[in-house]
């Protein structure tokens, strides 16, 4: 016996093209600790808002094992993985506190508000800084249109949805 203790490290694994549910099933089904961070996003598919998961990493995922397993050396025979992120001859360790954060990130949600028709909001930037105006629809993925209330009369305006508050 060397006196070396062998710890669990976190290694990058790269899998094949949008194969990355694939390659976690069958890495966890080999035993190992298996972690794909995602994001939840909003996304406008025919004028209609919706909420979905995406990968955070597109073509990587994270594996937990001891760098004396054998599972390392399966990773490029199993299904949807391609093989493990190197360095020269190394593979890359992930420190544990960059999982954690990963993780603690994956379940935040939304960063952006969702507003709803007519519901009351506030520009906050822009020559109509600080103006309350109508939310009326969504324009995009980014932006919006109000109606603000400027000599009597509504009028449509086109903002990013970053400048708004509810």
């Amino acid at each position: 016996m060397s006196g070396v203790a062998v710890t669990e490290s976190w290694y990058v694994v790269l899998t094949k093209p949008r194969q990355e549910k694939r390659a976690l099933h069958h890495l966890h089904e080999q035993g190992g600790e298996v972690f794909l961070p995602y994001l939840q996003v909003q996304k406008i598919r025919s004028g209609v808002l919706s909420e979905e998961q995406e990968v955070m990493f597109p073509g990587y995922l994270f594996l937990k094992s001891r760098s004396d397993s054998p599972l390392l050396n399966k990773v490029r025979s199993t299904p949807g993985a391609r093989m493990l992120l190197r360095f020269g001859v190394n593979p890359v360790v992930v420190y544990q506190a960059l999982i954690d954060s990963l993780r603690s990130h994956c379940f935040k949600g939304l960063s952006e508000e969702v507003f709803d028709v007519d519901q009351q909001v506030r520009i906050n930037t822009g020559p109509f800084k600080d103006y309350l105006a109508l939310f009326k629809e969504y324009d995009g993925e980014k932006r919006a249109i109000v109606l603000l209330n400027l000599l009597d009369q509504q009028r449509e305006l086109v903002v990013e949805l970053t400048q708004l508050s509810a």
